[in-house]
Order: structure tokens, then C-alpha cells, then sequence
């Protein structure tokens, strides 16, 4: 009998064509934002068919991290869950639905606002899936403890409520709509996801690496740490102060990070880029509440030090840890990526800085952080993309 022929290795694992293309994508989309930034410094600048920070915010928030969350939730949630992962269908057909309907929006900011509307809609048959997919994994699990689960799936839910306010902003031109489809997006279904994670990953990353340091990930943190994001949302949706929600989530990530003894794991490299990506949110929370305490404006420097700072590194780390294992390597960060990874912080950093210049100042300064964040994506991509395309060096399947 013959042994089955295995498929090519770029479909032999989920992670493997989710991260491609978040990769793909995510060079894709800041170098039109960085065409976008630039062309505002000539005679000509670039007229998308809604306000170009309108398509800005849809772009970064839904165009980039649902990839990578695809590609590591269908590898580590079905381990989870103790049940078998999605079928190849499933796990190539989510993440190409998301991807065209990305692109054929990206087309659209120059086609017209009826291609807007398709490409959402292909984008968001494609999230659907997604979210289906997984509460199927999740239902069929025998597991006693699925609470991590639960909450990533109730992420992905509220990010499917953000794709309909995004429909109904297109199509009505209500800008209320968008509004509620960026807090959605988010406080609701981005935030909520990646502190799930970080929640039940860091901690297990880290006795895993440093035995002599405590797993210390009791449920109230979770809920906790959810409450803060979806309290953060809720004042921002009803147009209040989100100082309430701000201060003590600020004082609870801090406290996170001195019991995780974050400052300990910078010895072991790839270990300590988790924890470094991870102080980023009690910075940003504490840059909420001086913001509302203080005189003086601190612009989207806040919400910069989430996005950029927070979600940026945090991938980077994260996606680093699960190629690297799942390509037969050792999980040890060389040099070049240590490197690479310290660069990104430098450039979260100027990109949270920029946001508090002068408005003369800062049109040059947004157009730079943004080609120093394009160049950075495609030195870790370039690195990383030969691991997707080949079997594992240890032989083993996946």
C-alpha cells in the first residue's frame, strides 16, 4: 500500500497560511498608509472614496491581527480543548475569504463605495466562519475548563457586531457607525482577545522557561482584565470620561506584570519579548488617565501605545514563539530577531511621541514611523515566511 503523498508544508498547518498572509497583508497596508502619509506632503495627495482615517482605522484594526489570532487559535485552541483541529477546508478557505475581502476594500477606497460594501461583506463571511468554526471546536470539547475558550469566542462574536456597524456606516453614511465599529473592534473583540491569551500563554510561557516563577493566572484577572477593556469601550461608546475604567485597570497591569516578575525574563530572550510587549498596556492605560487629568492634549498617544506599542510587539513575540516551535526550531530568539524586536519598541515609541507635536511637526513624523514600521515588518517576514514554505526540520508532522 502506498503511504498518502503530504500536501505541500505551506497546508500542512493552520498557522502556516494565516500567518503568510497576516504577514502579507500587514506589508501591504502600511505601505499604502505610508503612500497615503506621504502623498499629504506634496500637491497631490491620495482621495480615498471615505476620509482616509476612517479607512485607516478598519484597515489596521480588522486587516492585520485577525490573521494571526486565525492562525494561532486553530493550532493551540483545538490543544486546548482536547478535540481535534478544523479540517484543511476550513482552516485555508476562513483565512482567503478574509483575505479577499480585504483586498477588494483596500481596491475599493479608489473603485467606489458599492465595492466597499462587497469587500466588506466577503471579509465578513469570512470572520463568520471563523467564529463558527470555533464555537464548533468549543461545543464539542469535554474539557471541564474551556473559560479561555469561551471568552476568546465571545471576542470574535463582538468583532462580528464591529463588522456590522461597519456595514451600516457604509451604508448610510452615518459616522456613528464607525465609531461604534472602532470601539467594537477594539475594546470588544481585539483587546479582550489578546489579554485572553496573554492570560493563559504568558504564565504557562514562563514556568515553562523559569520554573522558580510561579504560573499566577487566577480566573478574577481574567474577568478583571476583560471588565477594564469592555468598561473602557462602554464609556467611549456613551461619550463619558473613561478615567473610571482607566486608573484601576492602569494599577491591575501593573500589578500583573510585578507578580508575572516580568523584569526577570529578559535573560531568556524570546521569553522576555512577551514581557516586554506586555508592559506596553499599563503605559497606555496610564496615558489614559493623565490625559483626562491633565490640561494638556496627549492626541491618540494612548490609543498608539495599545495599537502600535501593545499589539505590534505582542505579535511579533508571539508569532516569533509559535514559528519557531512549530518549525522544528529552537525556541531561542537569535540576535537579528532580539534586534529586530528592540527596533519595533524604538518605533512604537516615536510613533506615540509624534502623536503629542505640534500639528506643523508631525504630518513628516507620522509618513517616517510609518516607513520605519514597514521596513521592520518585511526584515521579520522575509525571516520568517521560509519557515511556512518548508516541513520541519525535526520531522515530525504539522
Amino acid at each position: 500500500m502506498q503511504t498518502p503523498a503530504l500536501p505541500t508544508p505551506l497546508l500542512r498547518a493552520p498557522h502556516r497560511i494565516a500567518f503568510l498572509f497576516g504577514m502579507l497583508l500587514a506589508l501591504l497596508l502600511f505601505a499604502a498608509w505610508f503612500a497615503e502619509l506621504a502623498s499629504r506632503l506634496g500637491s497631490h495627495p491620495i482621495l480615498p472614496v471615505v476620509p482616509a482615517v476612517m479607512a485607516h482605522a478598519f484597515l489596521m484594526l480588522y486587516g492585520i491581527f485577525p490573521f494571526f489570532m486565525t492562525g494561532f487559535i486553530f493550532t493551540a485552541g483545538p490543544r486546548w480543548l482536547g478535540v481535534d483541529g478544523p479540517g484543511r477546508a476550513r482552516y485555508l478557505g476562513i483565512p482567503l475569504l478574509m483575505a479577499t475581502g480585504l483586498l477588494l476594500w483596500l481596491a475599493a477606497l479608489a473603485l467606489g463605495s458599492g465595492w466597499l460594501l462587497a469587500g466588506l461583506l466577503i471579509y465578513g463571511c469570512g470572520f463568520a466562519g471563523l467564529t463558527l468554526t470555533f464555537g464548533q471546536l468549543i461545543l464539542r470539547s469535554q474539557q471541564v475548563n474551556r473559560l479561555h475558550a469561551w471568552m476568546v469566542l465571545c471576542g470574535f462574536v463582538l468583532g462580528l457586531a464591529g463588522l456590522l456597524a461597519g456595514l451600516y456606516w457604509l451604508g448610510s453614511g452615518n459616522a456613528r457607525g464607525w465609531l461604534l465599529m472602532r470601539d467594537l473592534a477594539l475594546w470588544g473583540f481585539l483587546l479582550p482577545v489578546f489579554l485572553t491569551v496573554c492570560h493563559r500563554m504568558l504564565p504557562f510561557f514562563t514556568v515553562s522557561a523559569m520554573p522558580n516563577i510561579p504560573a499566577w493566572k487566577p480566573d478574577w484577572l481574567l474577568w478583571a482584565m476583560l471588565t477594564g477593556s469592555w468598561l473602557h469601550g462602554l464609556l467611549s461608546v456613551i461619550g463619558l470620561t473613561t478615567l473610571p475604567a482607566d486608573l484601576p485597570f492602569c494599577l491591575l497591569l501593573s500589578y500583573t506584570c510585578s507578580r508575572w516578575q516580568s523584569w526577570r525574563t529578559g535573560q531568556i530572550r524570546l521569553l522576555g519579548m512577551l514581557h516586554l510587549a506586555f508592559a506596553w498596556l499599563p503605559l497606555a492605560f496610564l496615558l489614559y488617565s493623565l490625559a483626562a487629568l491633565l490640561p494638556v492634549s496627549l492626541g491618540l498617544a494612548p490609543l498608539h501605545a495599545i495599537t502600535t506599542g501593545f499589539f505590534i510587539s505582542m505579535v511579533i513575540a508571539f508569532v516569533s514563539r509559535v514559528s519557531l516551535g512549530h518549525a522544528g526550531q529552537a525556541l531561542q530568539a537569535p540576535a537579528w530577531l532580539w534586534r529586530l524586536y528592540l527596533a519595533v519598541h524604538g518605533m512604537a515609541l516615536l510613533r506615540v511621541a509624534t502623536d503629542c507635536l505640534p500639528a506643523s511637526w508631525a504630518s513628516g513624523a507620522y509618513a517616517l514611523t510609518a516607513v520605519i514600521c514597514l521596513l521592520l515588518l518585511l526584515c521579520w517576514s522575509l525571516r520568517f515566511v521560509r519557515l511556512y514554505l518548508r516541513a520541519r526540520s525535526d520531522g515530525k508532522p504539522g
